[in-house]
């Protein structure tokens, strides 16, 4: 028989390596047990996407991109790979309300869905050129004689390297305009979104500059002398640490998983697993905030919230909530920590929740607290958020036959509405 801690860890797998867990998912995963659901969240392969032209063809103030994507989160099949779509989303960052183009963003995406478990060199490489980004972070159009250095200081600061510290910098004021003088001379066609190279716009044949320590003319090769920085693979290794365990890695941690991503040139599929694998992984259980986007999708479906039933909420709540796929607030991606669980975030779920239908499942469940707590994927909770539930059971006000489906309802409300499920 399957034991709740299994089913504990089997939940917290699929809590950080996909959207959910949905309904039903913990039960058939935890039947074969946590190192087989590992295995499966590793081996699962990417939702496939064929109708990507259809969303970069329509107009720049559809929403339609959006929901497509939220679409695809809330996908059963969706896995390890749709989170690591959204981790380099969040982190290799651009925005609609900035490029307002599909047809750039679109074809972005899947250049990021493509490499989400590949290759981050090559990724970082196409990005650093491609017209989404261009446009977001201004590289459009930049000439060498006086480049624009958004893209080369974000480069290093943001996407691959960090700052550092104050007594060892990872990079200067001259690195950010030595490099924006090598990523010069791409500009976009906004007609077509296609990005093209112009020559007179770029560094001369002749001329390099001296970057991160490196001769340096092209943007190929800024991008190379980034990632060839002591930094640079800390950095990201780190990055994808703290998004699957919770927590910053240790000086140890980060620069044996930094090792490891060198070691497979840079491919990260390797680190994920060993992510993954590590034994910090399954015992940092619930020790960040669910990110809204987590939240909601698993919410609606814990709820039996159907998108065909209520089109508009799942896109108006994440709206609220302040995390919208394409709509980050700035290059820095959304912000990690306890944000996420402010007033402001709690009352938005708070009208979320009172949503629910009433739920046979749990309404004709000899035991409709432990059902609700199932449905919602919640095996291990405090005392407090059980003694709640069950003061539902025993309410004058829910009393009788009558009344089970009401009592679904509230039972349900609180598991969604509880600490535990606001926890990831």
């Amino acid at each position: 028989m399957t034991t709740t801690y299994t089913k504990a860890l089997v939940a917290h797998v699929l809590r950080r390596t996909t959207f959910g867990p949905l309904p039903g998912q913990v039960n058939t995963w935890a039947a074969k047990g946590v190192a087989a659901t590992i295995s499966h969240v590793l081996a699962a392969p990417a939702l496939p996407v064929t109708d990507w032209a259809t969303m970069a063809a329509v107009d720049d103030g559809s929403d339609l991109p959006v929901r497509w994507w939220l679409k695809r989160m809330a996908n059963p099949a969706a896995g390890l790979h749709e989170k690591m779509t959204f981790f380099w989303h969040g982190h290799l960052t651009t925005g609609h309300d900035k490029v307002y183009r599909w047809k750039c963003e679109i074809p972005q995406h899947v250049l990021i869905r493509r490499y989400a478990l590949g290759n981050v060199r090559t990724l970082v490489q196409k990005l650093t050129v491609d017209p989404a980004m261009l446009l977001y972070l201004d590289g459009s159009w930049s000439v060498a004689d006086t480049p624009n250095e958004n893209y080369a200081r974000e480069l290093m600061e943001l996407f691959c390297l960090g700052r550092g510290t104050a007594a060892s910098p990872n990079y200067h004021q001259a690195d950010v305009e030595a490099g924006a003088k090598a990523l010069a001379g791409y500009g976009v066609d906004w007609d077509t979104g296609i990005a093209t190279f112009y020559p007179d716009n770029a560094l001369p044949l002749d001329q390099t500059v001296r970057f991160l320590g490196h001769d340096v003319r092209t943007a190929a090769q800024a991008v190379d002398a980034v990632l060839g920085h002591k930094a640079a693979a800390p950095w990201i290794a780190g990055r994808m640490w703290r998004y699957f365990v919770g927590t910053e890695p240790s000086s140890a941690k980060r620069a044996a998983l930094a090792k490891l991503l060198i070691a497979n040139k840079w491919v990260v599929k390797p680190v994920v697993t060993a992510i993954l694998h590590d034994p910090l992984f399954l015992t940092s259980r619930m020790n960040r905030p669910r990110q809204p986007i987590e939240w909601v999708t698993a919410a609606m479906a814990a709820l039996g919230l159907t998108d065909a039933a209520h089109p508009d909420l799942r896109m108006e709540t994440l709206w609220t909530l302040g995390q919208l796929p394409f709509y980050p607030p700035n290059v820095a991606g959304w912000s990690w920590g306890l944000r996420w669980l402010g007033p402001g975030v709690t009352l938005a779920k708070a009208a979320f929740e009172v949503e629910a239908p009433a739920l046979t499942s749990v309404a004709n469940a000899a035991d409709p607290v432990a059902a609700a707590l199932a449905r919602c994927s919640l095996f291990e909770v405090s005392a407090t958020t059980r003694a709640a539930m069950k003061k539902v059971m025993t309410s004058p006000a829910l009393a009788g036959s009558a009344n089970k489906g009401r009592r679904a309802q509230v039972l349900l409300a609180l598991a969604v509405g509880s600490p535990e499920f606001a926890l990831a």
